[in-house]
């Protein structure tokens, strides 16, 4: 088999020590890197050989998105300017309910596509219909963990989502490499206790991962005091919800108390600062959590809240609004920004040894963006600082031309390779039209 040659770009390695290359060299061999370094140095080239020119671009790490809802694109621009659970008790779980199975499929294309082209190489999501989302996600050539929603009253499947649940995970578990099936328990308000230690037993059993949300919003952590007399958080720890993997999306409002579990179970933080701030709900306390341990990466949630997957957009927001919270313009640097859409990405699912870097021995997913653009120009390659500032607060998923998971090139130049794009915007166009109307949403 010939080997991949990406040479003469800017490569960001985002490994341990921050190694870069202003003439970089990338060779990929059976879907994976077997060199990364500097052009001068590169193995040889045989005459099987793939060859690539990459001047003109930079090559990071496949971007690593740990909160999405692949149904979410159906839903954009629905329910604007209203308070989160007039949102999703009003507009979205009422739209939702009208969803099929097929809709499902055409949505998570819609999702693979737009991840695709915005430089995102692997996503967790959380949804209904998994078995949909998987045959789609297998389509896209994309990786990603697809946590099956759980609820106690499920708006868009019907009957026992947790042996829904259980069923998806029997299905796709080591069914392809690049699809990990999971659970995906709504939140502490809306999954009964029965079902959350239903829930700990399959993945104990199935070693599969948690995807949940956890205090989003003032209102959900008064009604669980109210409830059941303590936060969502302490009382998902009673239930031993902590001893399964477990990433937690949102984490708004947590007490030092919570906290303190959050880092004793190793309970992984996905922050969402985009729908966060649209939906009011409030500014994760992240130098609280990076303080006491708290492993944390960006998530974009779905497009009816975002509205939309651009993660390397959301990161320039991500930082600044973190600053201002701890009135420190020297908080939050672009290397640990950078980190959070790679490593710590990789880290929240597992993956740290196989993908979120580029070095020797891991899985060939990567990213390549056009440098060549007034807004990311004059461009000074001799500081890593400098490169590390152009992704995190002049770069964004339109920049990215090129991705790649595990050696198969997804898009070059701007081109999908995987998927109709006429075909996917076509059907969801219609499919977001239809249920519209279903759900009494048309007209202002």
């Amino acid at each position: 088999m010939s080997r991949i040659f990406l040479r003469h770009g800017i490569v960001l390695t985002i490994d341990d020590y921050d190694a870069y290359y202003p003439d970089g060299c990338i060779v990929i061999e059976h879907g994976k890197l077997i060199f990364v370094g500097e052009d001068a140095q590169h193995p040889g080239i045989h005459p099987e050989d793939s060859v690539l020119d990459m001047r003109g671009k930079l090559i990071m790490p496949g971007l690593i998105n740990t909160h999405v809802h692949s149904h979410s694109p159906l839903f954009r621009n629905f329910g604007e300017d209203v308070p989160l659970q007039v949102w999703l008790n009003d507009i979205m779980w009422p739209a939702e309910s009208h969803m099929t199975e097929e809709h499902a499929y055409y949505a998570a294309l819609h999702t693979c596509l737009e991840s695709i082209s915005s430089g995102v190489t692997t996503f967790a999501d959380q949804f209904y219909f998994a078995d949909a989302v998987a045959r789609a996600v297998e389509k896209s050539g994309l990786r990603a963990f697809l946590c099956s929603s759980i609820f106690e009253n499920g708006k868009s499947e019907r009957g026992q989502t947790v042996q829904t649940a259980a069923d998806f995970v029997a299905a796709w578990k080591g069914r392809n490499p690049l699809i990990t099936p999971g659970l995906g328990p709504h939140a502490p308000y809306s999954v009964s206790a029965e079902q959350w230690r239903s829930i700990v037993a399959l993945s104990q059993t199935t070693h599969t991962l948690i995807h949940t949300h956890i205090s989003e919003t003032k209102t959900e952590n008064r009604k669980n005091f109210a409830e059941k007399g303590e936060s969502p958080t302490k009382w998902l720890e009673s239930l031993g919800v902590f001893s399964c993997p477990t990433l937690a999306a949102h984490c708004i409002y947590l007490s030092d108390e919570d906290i303190a579990v959050f880092r004793n179970h190793n309970v992984h933080v996905s922050y969402n600062p985009v729908s966060n701030l649209k939906l009011v709900s409030g500014i994760m306390p992240y130098s609280k959590l990076k303080t006491a341990g708290v492993q944390i990466s960006l998530g974009t949630d779905g497009a009816q809240s975002n509205n939309t997957l651009d993660l390397m957009q959301d990161l320039k927001l991500a930082v600044l609004i973190q600053k201002q919270k701890e009135n420190d313009p020297a908080f939050f640097s672009v290397f640990d920004a950078v980190r959070l859409v790679t490593i710590e990405g990789a880290k929240a699912l597992g993956l740290d040894s196989i993908i979120g870097t580029l070095e020797a021995g891991k899985q060939a997913d990567l990213i390549a963006l056009d440098i060549q653009q007034p807004h990311l120009q004059p461009l000074h390659t001799d500081s890593i600082q400098m490169l590390y500032t152009l992704l995190v607060y002049c770069a964004s998923g339109k920049d990215v031309t090129d991705a790649m998971v595990q050696g198969t090139w997804l898009m070059r130049d701007r081109e999908i390779l995987t998927l109709d794009v006429h075909s996917v915007l076509h059907n969801t166009t219609d499919i977001s039209g239809q249920l519209r109307k279903e759900a009494g949403l048309t007209g202002d």
